[in-house]
């Protein structure tokens, strides 16, 4: 699946509204807290995934045997990193796996209009980054058995300490909130977390008896889906939405619950943008 052209046409309208002053990344626009790329040198630092192998210091690499890079210190241009839930739970409902590739299109388009670099990251075993125009083309395939906590770990060490950080999923999981988002959120310079519930995880219908299968571990479970069980399962995803909100918070960021069947206009105008995440462009 990939994104649709009139979602990344939309993202162009925005802007990210998430931490406008970055405090790491390569030449660009918006003035850094701590290192940039003038003619002014700073420091030296290890290498890490993503870094301009410009920068890369060969003689100390020659007297040291450690891959180094150079920083210096001046204007920078932030990182964006959108890290896209690929599970094969996400992929079940079609419109909920549309709005999330769109989301993460937007979201990227938003980055390029405010200045940014962004990074398409696919979670899975071992998480994979993207750059925008192989993701455009390619999209991503819901395919991955791993758990979210396992990917976001993963991913933290793809993860350029002080980038801005996007997850975009259900966080539909098994494990308490600090412990999926705590891994990124450590080396993030700000945090966007976007939950994507189709409408019947964000409002089950009463009645009836089901079998649940987990598509990813292959267990089953019957239920009766009584007034009694409905309810407590939105008091426990009431209870999840509040501690994303809190571990985003933590991190200088925002948590935006969405429902994929809203149009993506209406959640830019009215979730997106009210929360804090984005911004009109114009």
């Amino acid at each position: 699946m990939r994104p649709r052209p009139e979602a990344l046409a939309l993202g162009s309208s925005w802007k990210l509204a998430l931490a406008r002053t970055p405090p790491r990344g390569p030449a660009g626009e918006k003035l850094g807290r701590t290192t940039g790329s003038s003619l002014d040198f700073h420091d030296r630092r290890s290498y890490e995934a993503g870094d301009d192998v410009r920068n890369l210091d060969w003689r100390a690499f020659a007297r040291t045997d450690q891959l180094l890079v150079r920083q210096w210190r001046d204007e920078v241009l932030a990182r964006v990193e959108i890290l896209v839930d690929t599970s094969r739970s996400m992929g079940l409902d079609p419109v909920k796996a549309q709005l999330t590739l769109d989301l993460a299109g937007l979201l990227a388009r938003a980055a390029l209009e405010s200045g940014a670099q962004p990074v398409i990251v696919r979670l899975e075993e071992r998480p994979r980054a993207l750059g925008l125009l192989e993701f455009e083309r390619d999209g991503l395939a819901f395919d991955s058995n791993a758990s979210l906590a396992e990917s976001l770990r993963a991913a933290a060490g793809l993860c350029r300490s002080g980038a801005i950080v996007i997850v975009v999923s259900d966080f539909l999981a098994p494990h308490d909130a600090g412990e999926l988002i705590r891994p990124v959120a450590a080396r993030a310079g700000a945090l966007g977390l976007v939950q994507v519930l189709s409408d019947d995880e964000a409002s089950p219908p009463v009645g009836g008896a089901h079998r649940l299968i987990d598509c990813e571990t292959g267990e089953a479970l019957d239920l009766v889906l009584d007034a009694k069980t409905v309810g407590a399962y939105l008091e426990r995803l009431g209870r999840l939405g509040a501690a994303l909100d809190e571990e985003s918070r933590r991190a200088r960021g925002r948590f935006v619950p969405l429902r994929a069947s809203l149009p993506l206009e209406r959640l830019c105008r009215e979730r997106l943008a009210p929360e804090g995440l984005l911004e009109p462009a114009n």
